[in-house]
């Protein structure tokens, strides 16, 4: 039974499904069976740590980190993550049941730290175990790791200021009040006669009274000259005096598709994704949750490093 005491002092990630995506990429890179799981298991738990940090307001540079080059992976055991303006911190995975970490000497230096990122067994979640600043040996034992709540202070990594929330207040939808940019989605598509309303039906629920629907063009990659995608939101009261809520993605503009790494997802008033999708080059996205009054969530837009998020309230 694991105790209060060490419950607080580790945290569960779940790990995305873009995470998986890249890490099977990067897997059917290396020829050598052992150094593709290796880089698999690297790659997850790089995934995990950055996740983390990202709860946190802290951002990273996965591109310029040394295990996001396929040729420093054939040639080193390296699981660093790249934080702007502090540094390299690795990132090693630990398997189920193992008492140590391994970290090998070819990163024991250029590294603002390590931290220790137990992976289960079905590969859906990582556990942050702790940190320490430094290693000189191969075989770390967990019982060494400081906790992860000091890793803030210890890194002198302050935390960014959360900017001020304009929640999208679904009960006023459904009064007929909308602000923020949300349109009709007749609106929001015109003039592209090509996308029929019955095209972005959010549910066989559309025609029926009750329904609320909204959209919001949403801007990502503006260095690549912009991509466009549509965010549809509807909402519905069903007999369990709850709230139907359906989120979907659609291109906008020529594109027929969605962008392969086009992430959405749906996360809990804590930030913890709860439900996530991603595109891989389909012509739109969709999910679909309950809520009931009271309940805040968010819904996140990745692509690549841009993130964009809607914030509600029912």
């Amino acid at each position: 039974m694991t105790s209060s005491t060490e419950q607080d002092l580790t945290l569960p990630v779940p790990l995305t499904l873009k995470g998986h995506y890249t890490a099977q990429r990067f897997y059917q890179q290396h020829s050598d069976p052992q150094k593709a799981k290796q880089v698999y298991l690297n790659t997850l738990a790089i995934d995990a740590v950055r996740s983390y940090l990202g709860w946190l307001g802290i951002a990273t540079n996965l591109q310029a980190s040394d295990s996001w080059n396929p040729t420093i992976q054939a040639l080193a055991d390296v699981a660093d993550l790249e934080i702007p303006g502090q540094g390299k911190l690795e990132c090693r995975p630990v398997l189920p049941g193992a008492t140590v970490c391994r970290v090998p000497p070819e990163v024991w230096s250029n590294r603002i730290g390590y931290m220790a990122v137990r992976l289960d067994a079905d590969l859906q979640t990582a556990t942050l175990l702790g940190f320490v600043p430094s290693v000189d040996t191969e075989e770390l034992p967990l019982s060494q790791l400081q906790a992860i709540v000091t890793l803030l202070d210890y890194f002198k990594l302050q935390k960014q200021p959360e900017p001020i929330k304009e929640w999208v207040n679904l009960g006023q939808w459904m009064q007929g009040v909308f602000t923020g940019g949300w349109q009709a989605i007749e609106e929001l598509f015109e003039p592209q006669p090509i996308l029929s309303f019955r095209s972005l039906e959010l549910s066989s629920h559309s025609g029926q009274a009750g329904l609320t629907t909204r959209g919001k063009l949403l801007e990502l990659a503006p260095q690549l000259d912009s991509y466009k995608v549509a965010l549809l939101v509807g909402l519905m009261p069903n007999h369990l005096s709850q709230v139907d809520i359906w989120v979907k993605l659609c291109p906008m503009g020529a594109a027929p598709y969605l962008p392969e790494d086009l992430e959405v997802k749906v996360l809990d008033e804590q930030g913890i994704a709860v439900m996530q999708a991603q595109s891989r080059q389909t012509d739109m996205l969709q999910l679909k949750f309950r809520g009931a009054s009271g309940e805040r969530f968010s819904i996140e837009i990745t692509l690549n490093d841009i993130s964009v998020v809607e914030t509600f309230f029912i």
